[in-house]
Parts: structure tokens; sequence; C-alpha cells
């Protein structure tokens, strides 16, 4: 039975100069070179003038094991060691506690390190000698291998050959090992994989790293890791990403809790292609029209009906020139690339009503007079709030650059920003200005919006709601999301030295600090939460549980949007039209309901029986 390490408290400086996690979990040593007759791990911080001994077990085999409870961070560096010195804490810098051990008590010890420790994984000295030098080895026979803490995707592309297009397929093969973690289902198997169809995808992403993003597509439905079942996933690389892949990861939790009518899923895994890991990627639902995903009529290609082509668009405002796009100049003099999703193909009729939507839209929010509604006649002003406060809170530098979908339901007038897709450019400049101010790409639109009072006050009303109710938890998300990758993200770093994250924690305490100041700067501009008790009722609209299990929404202006959520946090977007009113059927318990028309905004804590 494995020895448990007791749980040692550290209270963490803020900074440091060099600093080091240890992570959670078992690790090991190989001894059969050193021979030492007892290994004790030996770490400590400088700064904080504090050192610890702790002795590790002997499992056989010159391995010897130790497992940590919990992760302790902001460490200085390591050894093991064959000491005399007790299990514990010493009062003493971890530089001086090592000098001790190698020159005062004439003690073997290896080289002292501040190596990525991995999880399952063994140390291994070069040599037998004292201060030997060594590398942390992967528990699988390739070094490369998996961690197996989360799911791992298997992809073999037929004959082998490599993936080197986004615009061309290659067939290949796929199966899913859960690796035994609860609640997940494996898909196929090794002697019975499925089909599907393999490309590349992104633009720098696909062109600038080694470390590939792909887009994929099922023969058949599936649902990957409990997401809606769908042919069409990508595997998302966020190489670029060294704040613990938590730019996107944050970015659509932020979506989700805003209350955006659809965030794309993702879940992380690790992946081998052609026998070869290739690292933590992020197996994401791509944005489609579809009823789980953007959930509108699809309009047909090259259609000329009058009544069909004013809904049923997905739309996306590109950073590149693509060929299926419609252009027209912005107010300041900008090209707006607009790249069709769907419909793909245009007839005369579509390409000229999508070309006259735009611009029409384009010289509203040029208005001179920004009392003037008439830009809101074309945009949807909740949704649209509701899309800008998560790029504001992420500091995203491209969110209305690039990677900017727009959607428009048929029988409906307003074009709906969402879903939020790229937060690849987040929390890369100085932290004090709004995202169109001195954007280092165009930010389209939205700098002239921001003029509209109407906006400001539309902004304001939903960001205290928001921060008043919905923000609470998200650093326990955080927390836990990096947890659970956490393993997996330093066998990615050993694949991907050159990619950052080698100390996952570490790329998370700033990502943190990131946000915590973009917040708290937000604060100083919109104001602070607001609890849904001090919200005053809108005599306007009503929410209520007239009966077990439902809550009837009324309103006498038309509902823009409503957003459910439990007392979690989560969103729960069933309601439904009957008559004057929606319905949402729920579980018994306590709902967050937010209701929006043009003007208002609602908010009510209710008990559903």
């Amino acid at each position: 039975m494995k020895k448990i390490l007791l749980l040692i408290t550290i209270i963490c400086a803020s900074f440091s100069a060099m600093a080091l996690d240890i992570p959670k979990g078992t690790f090991y040593f190989d001894n059969s070179l050193m021979g030492y007759e007892q290994v004790k791990f030996v770490f400590g911080s400088d700064s904080r003038a504090e050192t610890y001994v702790v002795s590790m077990t002997n499992e056989g085999n010159n391995r010897w094991s130790i497992t940590f409870p919990e992760t302790v961070r902001d460490m200085y560096r390591y050894t093991f060691a064959n000491t005399h010195l007790a299990d514990g804490k010493i009062s003493k810098t971890f530089s001086t506690v090592k000098e001790e051990i190698s020159k005062t008590y004439n003690e073997y010890r290896t080289a002292t390190t501040d190596k990525t420790i991995i999880v399952g994984g063994t140390f291994t000295p070069e040599s037998g000698d004292n201060w030997a030098q060594g590398s942390w080895i992967a528990p699988n026979e390739n070094q490369y291998g998996y961690s197996g803490t989360l799911p791992v995707m298997f992809i073999n592309t037929e004959g082998g050959v490599a993936i080197t297009s986004t615009e061309d397929y290659v067939n290949a093969t796929y199966f899913i090992d859960n690796m035994g973690i609860e609640g997940v289902e494996s898909i196929a198997s090794p002697d019975s994989a499925f089909a599907l169809e393999i490309r590349g995808r992104g633009n720098y992403t696909w062109r600038d790293f080694d470390k590939k993003p792909y887009r994929l597509k099922f023969d058949k439905k599936a649902a990957p890791l409990g997401m809606n079942k769908s042919k069409h996933f990508a595997l998302l690389a966020h190489a670029d990403d060294q704040m613990a892949f938590l730019r996107n990861t944050v970015g659509f939790e932020l979506s989700r809790r805003l209350g955006l009518k659809y965030t794309p899923a993702q879940q992380p895994i690790e992946v081998v292609l052609n026998g070869d890991y290739i690292g933590l990627y992020f197996l994401t639902e791509t944005i489609r029209v579809d009823k789980d995903r953007v959930n509108i009529v699809e309009q047909p290609d090259t259609a000329t009906d009058a009544s069909v082509i004013t809904g049923g668009w997905l739309v996306e405002i590109d950073n590149y020139d693509e060929p299926l796009q419609v252009r027209i100049t912005e107010g300041n003099g900008e090209i707006i690339r607009f790249t069709y999703k769907t419909p793909e193909l245009l007839s005369t009729q579509q390409e000229r009503y999508l070309k006259t939507q735009m611009v029409a839209t384009n010289s509203a929010i040029y208005s001179t007079d920004k009392n003037s509604q008439t830009w809101e006649h074309y945009i949807d002003i909740d949704s649209l709030a509701r899309f800008y406060i998560v790029q504001e809170i992420m500091d995203n530098a491209e969110s209305f650059h690039g990677s900017c979908y727009l959607h428009k339901d048929q029988g409906q007038t307003k074009w709906i920003f969402g879903p939020v897709w790229d937060f690849g450019n987040s929390y890369r400049r100085n932290n004090g200005f709004f995202i169109y101010e001195y954007p280092p790409f165009g930010q389209t639109w939205i700098g002239e919006i921001a003029k509209f009072p109407r906006f400001q006050q539309k902004v304001a009303e939903v960001w205290r709601t928001f921060k008043g109710n919905n923000y609470d938890g998200l650093h326990d998300f955080i927390d836990s999301f990096v947890d659970q990758i956490s393993t997996a993200s330093q066998y990615n770093y050993t694949r991907w030295k050159k990619y950052g994250n080698g100390n996952i924690y570490n790329a998370k305490n700033d990502f943190v600090s990131y946000l915590n100041n973009r917040v708290n700067w937000l604060v100083q501009k919109w104001g602070e939460g607001v609890g849904v008790e001090n919200i005053e009722n809108d005599n306007h609209i009503t929410i209520t549980s007239p009966s077990n299990g439902v809550i009837t929404i009324a309103s006498h202006a038309p509902i823009s949007s409503i957003v459910i959520s439990d007392i979690s946090g989560k969103i729960i977007n069933n309601a439904h039209n009957v008559g004057n009113e929606y319905i949402s059927e729920c579980h018994s318990g306590i709902y967050i309901v937010t209701v929006s028309t043009a003007t208002t905004t609602l908010t009510k804590k209710i008990a559903v029986k």
C-alpha cells in the first residue's frame, strides 16, 4: 500500500523569482543507479527560508514512490537524497539544506532542479555519481506517451498519410478510450474503430505552429465525452495559449453565465495520431446551423424566393480574405468581410440581400444622432450587450475583428451576435482600455455602437445583474478545470516544450491575475453587481411559478431573451412560447430568471416546487 504524504500547508508569497509547484498525485524515483539505502524527497523555498523532507516508499525493483494529496505551490527547487535528516519542516532555505546534505553531512543526492514533475512519471538519474543529473520519464513505453488521466482519442489515417491541407479531408478511423474515467463513455475500440474524415483547420494556428488544430467529420453521429450528437467537431490545439489553456475555456464559460443562446461545448482530451502522441487537445463543437447548436432554419443554397432569403443566415465577420464573402466599407473606412457559412452558395438575390442588410446596418450605426434607435432595427441589443461583456472581461483584442459570428432566423428582423469562438488574443495588452480603444486590430462597429446611450444603459444593466448573481463560482470553475488537466498538461509540455505551460499552476495564477484586474477595472467603469433581491420589479414583465415544476413568463412588450439558471449558475434555456406567455418546465429548486425586452431587463429569484 502506497504511503500517503500528510498534507503540508504552505503560505505562498504572491510572487517569487523562481516558482515551482509540487503536483497532486504519485510520482517515482529510479534508484537502480544511485543505490540509496533510503530515498528522501527534499524541496523548499529560499524566499521563505523553509525546506521539507519526506521519506519515499520502496515499491521494490529499485522503484520508490511518493504521493501528494494536494498540490504544494510556490517552491524553489527539489532533490532526491540519501540523508539522515528527519521528515518534516526545516526553517532554513532550500539552498542551505541541500549544501548541508552534500558538504556538511557528506551524503549523496541528485542535482537540484526545477524541472516540471510528471505525475505518474519516474525521475531517472543519468549516473550513480553524487549530484547526478536526471530527467522525468513518462510511464508509457513511448516517451511522449499520454498521461491516461483524460480520455484518449486514437486517430489513424488511411495508409498513415500526413494531414497537410485545411481544404482536403483525409480518410481515417478513430476510437476514444475513456481511460476508466467515471461518467465518460468510450467510443468504438482498437479492433472496431469508426470511420471519420480529418483535415487541418485555422489560418495562423495552422500555418505557424507545429502542434496543429484539426477539423473532424465522423462517418456517423456520435456524442463524444457527453456532448450532443453530431458528425462535426474540431480538435483545438491552443498551442498559443500559455495561460493554462484558460482563454477559450473561461471565455466559453462566461458566455454560458451571461446567457448567450448557444455556447460551443468543449472537453479536454489527449490525442494519439498514427501512433504518435500529439498532446492535450480540446474536442470542441463547431459552429454550424443545427437544432443543438445555432438553432435557426437552415436556409437553402442559391434560394431566390424573397420570403426565404430574409432568414436562416449564419455569418462571420472575418479577418481573412475568403472566396465566399460579401464585403462592405465600414463608416471609418475599414473593409468589413462577411464570410457566409449558411447558406454556403448564394444566388444573386441572396448576395444582394446580405449586402443590403449590412450596408443599412453600418449606415445606422454611424448615424451622427446617437439617440437614434434605427440601428436597433437591425441588431438585437440584448444579445450584443451580452456578447460584448464577455469580450470585455476577456480583454479580447480581436473580438469584433475575426471569428465574430452573427445569425438571423427566418421570421426575425434582427441579427443576433454569437456564438463566441476565439479568445486567443485575450490579455495581450494594457489593461486600462476598452476593447475598441487603441485596438491592435480593427474592431468592427463596436466602438461606434458604444457611443449610443441606450447601448451603454443596456450594458450596465446586464453587467450589474451578471456580476451580482452569475459571476460567483467562476474561480472555483477555473481551479477545477486546471486540476482536471494538470497531469495531461505536463505530458503535453514534454511533447511541445516551446509552447509553454510547463508549470500549469503558475500559468493559471497569471491568468487569474489578469482576470481579476480586468473585472476590477470594469467594476470601476460599470459599477458593482446587484443581487436579484435588490432589483426592482418591472410592471410590464411578470415571472411566476403558478404550478409544480413550471415557470411562467409574460410581458406587454416583445421579449428579446430569456435566461434561466439554477442556483449554481448553470444555464437552463428551455422556455417555449405558449400563446402570450413563455413556459419553462423545471425540476423543483431555486432559479434565477432574467427576461429582457428592447428597453428593460428584469431578474427575479423564484422557487419552483
